[in-house]
């Protein structure tokens, strides 16, 4: 499959799309931020779409649009209203266009690109304005820390398998991410010329922080790095290395994607022997999360979820450590991130 295809398949893919729509369009209902939730609304903005406006966007434009549909992620309650409309076949349609025409910017070449080794950038986020103390970042290798990753997910599962004795019909909450959070799994992101790192746009449910410290990561070596560009990366991954939890992820991953399945996610303490470090391209982030992804070599399915765009997490730390040259950000009268 295309990559347009695949992008138009995803909620995030559609959602960063209909962004762009929405800011490049001359209908008099078009705003650069906020979708509106109506069909006929929706449709009217994405045909009066100026193409020439799609091509002239700056790269931080292109980011800013980005960032709104990464933080409207949800992988623990059912579709919004927007989501809903957004997979409309018409709908759709009209959003093709727009996949290619924002592809087809210079600014978006290297999102399909492997993780940037030269520029990778570690960030500490804060929710005030003053200044805080100034406390460098140190690389801490817990040797143990993916095992107790495993064991508490296990526990996890078996604790929900208890629930679901109790009350098959039981619809509870709980985790729903497929990342590998854990003790001394850090991540990072690329920096780029017009953004400190990556990770200061692009974020998850951001709480909306208002002060960073981003700290350059220096890469030793040559790490096995996993790449993730599209949904069979992310399946091969899972085959690979599986972990089962049907029940724990039952509730959650049917809201979001409609659909029960056995469900599995990678077993990062088994990932470890094999690669040093996982990335999630930008091409992969609007392809891949928030779907059901079937597996071949099981009968079952996956979701990636609460990984954000070109993150990588780092599994074997001895590859990576924090220098000292630390730069200030905040966002600035426009929202956007900029140095202090």
């Amino acid at each position: 499959m295309d990559t347009v295809s695949m992008m138009l398949g995803s909620p995030r893919g559609r959602f960063f799309c209909a962004n762009i729509g929405n800011a490049c369009s001359t209908h008099e209902l078009a705003s650069r931020y906020g979708l509106h939730s109506t069909l006929g609304d929706v449709v009217d903005v994405l045909a009066n779409v100026d193409f020439g406006a799609v091509a002239a966007l700056s790269e931080i434009e292109i980011l800013d649009r980005f960032a709104y549909a990464v933080d409207f992620a949800r992988y623990w309650q059912p579709p919004d209203e927007e989501d809903i409309v957004l997979v409309v076949p018409q709908v759709v349609e009209l959003l093709r266009p727009i996949a290619h025409a924002v592809l087809a910017s210079p600014h978006t070449q290297w999102w399909a690109e492997p993780v940037d080794l030269v520029n990778q950038r570690m960030v500490q986020k804060y929710e005030r304005t003053d200044d805080p103390d100034v406390t460098p970042l140190h690389i801490r290798k817990f040797e143990d820390g993916l095992e107790q990753w495993r064991t508490h997910t296990l526990d996890y599962e078996a604790t929900f398998v208890e629930y679901l004795k109790a009350d098959p019909d039981r619809q509870i909450g709980g985790e729903w991410w497929s990342i590998p959070a854990a003790n001394g799994a850090y991540d990072t992101t690329r920096a780029r010329d017009v953004l400190g790192a990556i990770e200061l746009m692009l974020v998850e449910d951001s709480p909306g922080w208002s002060f960073a410290h981003v700290w350059p990561v220096s890469v030793h070596r040559t790490p096995r790095v996993y790449e993730i560009s599209s949904p069979a990366d992310w399946a091969h991954l899972v085959d690979t290395y599986p972990l089962a939890v049907p029940a724990s992820r039952r509730s959650v991953w049917y809201d979001t994607t409609g659909e029960y399945h056995d469900w599995f996610i990678p077993d990062w303490s088994k990932v470890v022997n094999d690669y040093d470090a996982v990335h999630l391209s930008m091409i992969g982030y609007l392809t891949t999360p928030g779907i059901t992804i079937p597996l071949s070599a099981r009968s079952g399915a996956t979701v990636l979820a609460g990984w954000n765009p070109d993150t990588t997490f780092w599994l074997n730390t001895s590859f990576i450590t924090v220098d000292g040259n630390m730069t200030a950000w905040r966002p600035n009268s426009e929202n956007l991130w900029a140095p202090v």
